[in-house]
């Protein structure tokens, strides 16, 4: 409407310019009153027709979530959004969460499992989910394996609450709500990346033997150390007889080139020593550029580095006369 509003302003401008008509001030007044007035009456009629549609949804899924869990432990109050049924919701799902951020809460309606999560995108976050869910790609969380396993039809997603877009404060959010539900999908009880996470040896044998494929032609068996030492064997005599394709290339032609570099050494006048495989180590410890650390090698000077007057040579000190 607002394009109409303009048309018309428009019009009763140029149309008396271009044409030499004149127009009757009092008429176009009312004209546009009576114009803006129902387009502001037609509107807010849309809006709450459209209010009550979202609060009639809002209802019936909720019902419907009761009807489906008896023993569901989730009340009408517990989310700000609700999806019964993921699959056949996706379009709604990604029309209500369009430039949204906050925290979820995947339902499975089978196991009645768990998982919390948040994104400062959430449109964005719910595409990767179902992709995931439907894609072979190994590396899947466990909640994309159990979409796969039990079908996107037997999940419902809750939006527990929107947030800003700050990835700080979804984060906190998102730990307060695994705090409180719990979730068993969400392997890690912290929020946040897993970077890092190193998993205990009893907890990585759990894993091998719940994911290890039971359709392997070696499944059950143990490779004997005879079998062992043949391969061994054969691995040996095939590198005696054939020319490795890089043995001999240097430089750029190399597949390890920058890998391996020439030893650093460093040391400060009070004879503290730190010793470098690389000058890409050196700079990296440091936290100065590699072409640095190349221009100040061998001058037999000390420079600063780190607060510390340091001297860089590619040679042990017993070896050099400095």
């Amino acid at each position: 409407m607002g394009a109409v509003f303009a048309l018309f302003s428009g019009w009763y401008f140029w149309i008396p310019k271009m044409l030499g008509l004149d127009y009757n001030i009092m008429l176009s007044k009312v004209h546009f009153w009576i114009l803006f007035i129902g387009v502001r009456a037609k509107g807010r009629k849309f809006y709450l027709l459209d209010a009550a549609a979202r609060s009639f949804a809002s209802k019936r899924n909720y019902s419907d979530l009761r009807k489906n869990n008896g023993n569901s432990p989730f009340t009408p109050n517990d989310f700000v959004m609700f999806f019964l049924n993921i699959k056949t919701s996706k379009s709604d799902i990604y029309n209500s969460l369009r430039n949204k951020s906050g925290v979820y809460l995947f339902i499975n309606n089978v196991t009645k499992d768990l998982y919390v999560g948040s994104s400062i995108n959430l449109t964005k976050r719910m595409t990767s989910h179902f992709f995931l869910a439907n894609s072979d790609t190994s590396g899947k969380n466990i909640v994309n394996r159990a979409m796969s396993k039990y079908k996107l039809e037997n999940f419902s997603l809750g939006i527990i609450e929107f947030c800003e877009k700050d990835i700080i404060v979804c984060t906190k959010l998102e730990q307060k709500w695994i705090d409180h539900y719990q979730p068993s999908y969400n392997i890690l009880k912290v929020a946040g990346s897993s970077f890092g996470f190193t998993h205990k040896i009893s907890t990585i044998a759990k894993l091998k033997e719940l994911f290890k494929k039971n359709d392997h032609p070696k499944f059950g068996t143990t490779t004997s150390c005879e079998t062992k030492e043949s391969i061994r064997q054969g691995i040996k005599n095939f590198y005696f007889n054939n020319t490795h394709p890089y043995k001999g290339k240097t430089g750029k032609l190399s597949p390890q080139y920058g890998i391996g570099g020439s030893l650093v050494f460093s040391y400060t006048k009070d004879n503290k020593e730190l010793m470098f495989p690389s000058i890409n180590a050196a700079r990296q410890h440091f936290k100065v550029r590699w072409t640095h650390i190349k221009k100040i090698i061998d001058t037999g000077e000390y420079v600063c580095l780190n607060g510390e007057n340091w001297i860089i040579q590619s040679m042990p000190r017993n070896t050099n006369k400095i």
